[in-house]
């Protein structure tokens, strides 16, 4: 009989992960020049020093971005020697951003890991779909703020659910959620209006790495349908 229920609660733990387990836009901000933005050819740069993890993410973006119709191409496939550095010098910025501009780029989508939380229960979120202007700060206003003021955080190779060890012997499970975000810049546009977009998406207990890149481009791909 104690091996039946435990077989039973294993049952209900293994629905449980599986109808908990969301990849959502959480949140989202973006200005009125946002829809110029959209027409205009983008540069998508995903913030990882792991090629692998960086292609992909750019692949993916680019792929879904195109079947909206939107001008687009890989960093890594434009700009190869472009490297993650935390500590460029205004000169260095400058530079980057003259030789983006000299291929044609008038405007950035960057995606990174913003956070990662572990929760002991999976409550339901309430989201509004908008991002305070009081949080739009420590992106910066321009491109170049953003490598001034934003810390490096890159995708996670991983991106895989934590669950406590015994798990036929819990209640509750802990919970991962995964936030990732695009960040769109237009480089078209004066300084103080160059920050034209901040998109975040919620991963929660994702089935694998690939599930939450397919549905990230996805999601993000849907804000520029034109």
């Amino acid at each position: 009989m104690k091996e039946i229920k435990k077989v039973t609660l294993l049952v209900v733990l293994v629905m449980f992960i599986t109808n908990c387990a969301s990849v959502k836009l959480a949140n989202s901000w973006n200005s009125e020049n946002f829809d110029t933005t959209k027409a205009r050819k983008i540069l998508v740069v995903a913030r990882d020093n792991d090629m692998d993890v960086r292609t992909s993410y750019e692949n993916a973006m680019v792929s879904k971005l195109k079947e909206e119709g939107v001008d687009v191409v890989a960093a890594y496939e434009l700009f190869p020697d472009l490297k993650e550095n935390k500590n460029r010098s205004q000169e260095e910025i400058d530079a980057i951003v003259k030789n983006f501009k000299s291929k044609g780029i008038n405007a950035i989508i960057l995606t990174a890991l913003k956070d990662t939380k572990v929760e002991e229960s999976q409550p339901q979120s309430n989201s509004n779909n908008y991002i305070s202007t009081a949080n739009i700060g420590k992106y910066g206003i321009s491109f170049t703020d953003y490598y001034n003021v934003h810390s490096i955080e890159y995708i996670s190779r991983g991106l895989k659910p934590v669950y406590n060890d015994n798990q036929d012997l819990v209640t509750h499970l802990s919970s991962a959620t995964y936030i990732l975000e695009a960040v769109v810049y237009d480089l078209a546009l004066a300084k103080k209006e160059q920050l034209v977009g901040v998109f975040e998406i919620e991963a929660t207990d994702p089935s694998s790495g690939k599930q939450v890149l397919n549905k990230f481009a996805t999601l993000i791909s849907k804000q520029f349908k034109k």
